[in-house]
Formats: C-alpha cells, structure tokens, sequence
C-alpha cells in the first residue's frame, strides 16, 4: 500500500464506478422483454436488488478511494496533474499515517463529509484537496450515505430517513417503492433523463477528479 501512487488509486475508483454503472445498466436491461409478449430474463424486483448492490459498491468504492488518497497525500505523494498539498504532519511510514488519521480510536471513519473535512483540515493546510470538494458536496454525499445506509442495514430509522429524502425528490412513493425502484428513476426535470442512481454517481465521479486532478 506504501507504494501505490494517486493515478492508480483514482484509476481503480473510476473503473468501479463504470463496473457499477454497467451493472445497473444490464439489471434494466433484463428486466425487459427483449420482443412483445417475451418473458424477460429477471423480475423488476431482481433489478431493483441489482441496482442496490451497484449503488452500495459505488459508496463503498468512495470511501476507499478517501481514505487511500488521503493516506497517500499524507506521505506527500503529488497528483497526476498538480501540486501536493501542505502537510500539517509528517508520518515517517504508511503504518504511522493510519495510526495518525485513527486519532486514538479503533479506525478511522471516512462517510461523514463534514468528518472528513475537519480531519483534512488537521492534516493539510486549508484541509486541500479534501475540505472544500467535500463541503461543496455536502449535500450529495449525505443522501448518498443516506440511501447506502438504507441499503446495507435493517433498521426502521435507517429507512425512514431514506424516505423522507425519497419524498423531496419525488413526492408520493408508489405502494412497491424500494431504494432500488428510487434509484432506477429518472431526476424529475433532467433533459436528457438521468436516473438518480447516474446522477449520484457522477458527481462522486466528479468530486474524486476534483480530489485527485489528472
């Protein structure tokens, strides 16, 4: 891990990006007949759970590619394009920088943009690159956590907020609503039609470029 360099870490984010992109695309795919009156490959529902999963490995993607360029900037690596940030510390080694960014505690956490942020601001002058592209899309990255939450736990709360974001976006929820079917539906108003799912991930897509210029 010492070794890897910021092309390669934003290289491998954006490859899953498009992995996840192209799974949701098969999934409604799928789910069509491919002629009138064929059966088609997988029920709505198996779409829906498909869309699910390219969603929350998409978020999951995210938060590795933080924590890696973060890790790597603190090493002092440069970017593709670009200087590297003014470090506030110095870890001797890539096992000290892990240590350092826990702050005593078990692990670090990188979901919470605002987290995030105060951390980069501790480490990097000004918390560049990290503070200004995560508070510019504070509000995307918290109804994506919101909606991978959703997806990866159980809990009444974890869906009932999701719902709430739900209904701001597109008002009353049909009686078979799931994340899935939310996700696979169009951005009310975008021309040409952008799922919210696209539209998640291209801004994640957009701020990763903004994080690590190439």
């Amino acid at each position: 891990m010492a070794y890897r360099q910021l092309r390669t870490v934003l290289a491998e984010f954006l490859l899953s990006l498009q992995e996840c992109r192209e799974l949701a695309t098969d999934a409604k795919a799928w789910s069509q007949p491919a002629a009138p009156g064929a059966r088609p490959q997988i029920s709505g529902r198996r779409r829906d759970s498909m869309t699910e999963m390219a969603f929350l490995r998409a978020f999951l993607a995210w938060e590795v590619f933080i924590e890696e360029s973060f890790i790597l900037y603190m090493l002092g690596q440069s970017p593709p394009r670009g200087r590297p940030p003014q470090r506030h510390a110095y870890p001797p080694k890539h096992s000290s920088a892990i240590e350092w960014v826990k702050e005593g505690r078990r692990y670090a956490a990188w979901t919470v943009a605002s987290e995030v942020s105060q951390r980069a601001e501790r480490f990097f002058r000004d918390g560049r690159p990290f503070a200004s592209v995560l508070r510019g899309n504070q509000t995307v990255l918290e109804e994506s956590r919101t909606i991978r939450n959703a997806i990866a736990h159980k809990s009444m709360t974890a869906h009932q907020t999701f719902e709430t974001l739900a209904r701001t976006k597109i008002g009353i929820l049909p009686p078979t609503f799931s994340v899935g079917s939310f996700l696979g539906t169009n951005v009310p108003g975008t021309v040409p039609p952008v799922s919210f799912l696209e539209s998640y991930i291209g801004k994640i897509d957009l701020a990763a470029r903004q994080i690590v210029p190439s």
